[in-house]
């Protein structure tokens, strides 16, 4: 299929132009053939993209994923693998929440280096800003897909399950926080071992970090891509703020989830479901303090 203007160039990769793509999938297909098209088109997307990556690339499927990845059949695989298992597991564990909504396979891009990975996910952020080091990112534009390195270990099964559900979350419009905190349990839950734990140097870490300032951008999300130690504690707190709400609130955690909006942090859908405040919660943590979300906040904050 030969759509015009349906590639752009990056600073280094090429990547679809999906709203092109889009009018031209509605002006043309029907819809009985939505999924298979838009897979072909995907993989019409890879091969390109192969293209202009090292030698050595290669472009493997299982049922419901598409990757590209250096050519190891048994590393190839075995991610294949460990895709479709933590699909089935995250939509079994959040049958209520989670939705493998739209069209196509889902694309996973491994890369095998730390210079092709940073490369290729800058050209989906903002040109200036300092962002921390990541393993894997879900890049949730037009097609939605995501990107882990292979650089940083061989712990693939968990980003590979942290970044799937992000994509199963992605029609739900949730607090940056929430959606992390609730990613982290599921990626416990998929590959069966947990690193979480919670001693006096970390929780002295949290008292000695947040304030009035520091809170307010770990409600708008800002802190989760902080360069300094905000990353790594907004991660933290949000598993703490989940796993405590989790414990207490068992059978609201689904309705929480899908009530939860990103313009008040989710504190309007935990004070009507579990009469308590995202202040309060934080307050059991942190001690006394001003943690309450402090205005309205945007989905690009």
């Amino acid at each position: 299929m030969s759509i015009p203007n349906a590639i752009e160039r990056g600073e280094r990769f090429i990547k679809p132009n999906s709203a092109v793509i889009a009018g031209w999938v509605e002006a043309n297909v029907p819809s009985e053939q939505l999924n298979e098209i838009w897979t072909c088109l995907a993989r019409q997307w890879l091969e390109m993209l192969q293209e202009t990556l090292d030698d050595g690339y290669a472009i493997t499927e299982s049922e419901e994923f598409v990757l590209v990845a250096k050519e190891d059949v048994r590393l190839n695989s075995r991610m294949l693998a460990s895709c479709e298992h933590a699909r089935r597991t995250i939509l079994k564990t959040l049958p209520d929440v989670a939705r493998d909504e739209g069209y196509g396979k889902h694309v996973v891009l491994a890369f095998a280096d730390t210079e092709s990975y940073y490369d290729y996910i800058s050209d989906f952020y903002p040109d200036e800003g300092e962002y921390a080091i990541s393993g894997g990112v879900f890049l949730d534009q037009g097609y939605g897909h995501f990107a882990i390195c292979l650089a940083y270990g061989d712990d693939h099964e968990r980003t590979i399950a942290h970044e799937l559900n992000h994509n199963l979350l992605r029609h739900l419009p949730l607090p940056l926080w929430l959606n992390e905190g609730v990613t982290q349990v599921i990626e416990d839950l998929v590959v069966g071992r947990s690193y979480f734990s919670t001693d006096h140097d970390i929780v002295r870490r949290h008292r000695a970090y947040w304030n009035t300032k520091t809170i307010d951008a770990f409600w708008s999300g800002d802190s989760f891509f902080s360069p300094d130690d905000g990353q790594e504690l907004s991660y933290h707190l949000a598993q703490v703020l989940f796993r405590n709400l989790m414990a207490d609130f068992p059978k609201k955690m689904s309705p929480l989830l899908n009530a939860a909006h990103y313009e008040n942090a989710g504190d309007t859908a935990l004070r009507q479901l579990c009469s308590v405040s995202l202040g309060d919660r934080v307050k059991q943590f942190l001690r006394d303090g001003s943690w309450e979300p402090g205005r309205s906040y945007s989905e690009s904050d």
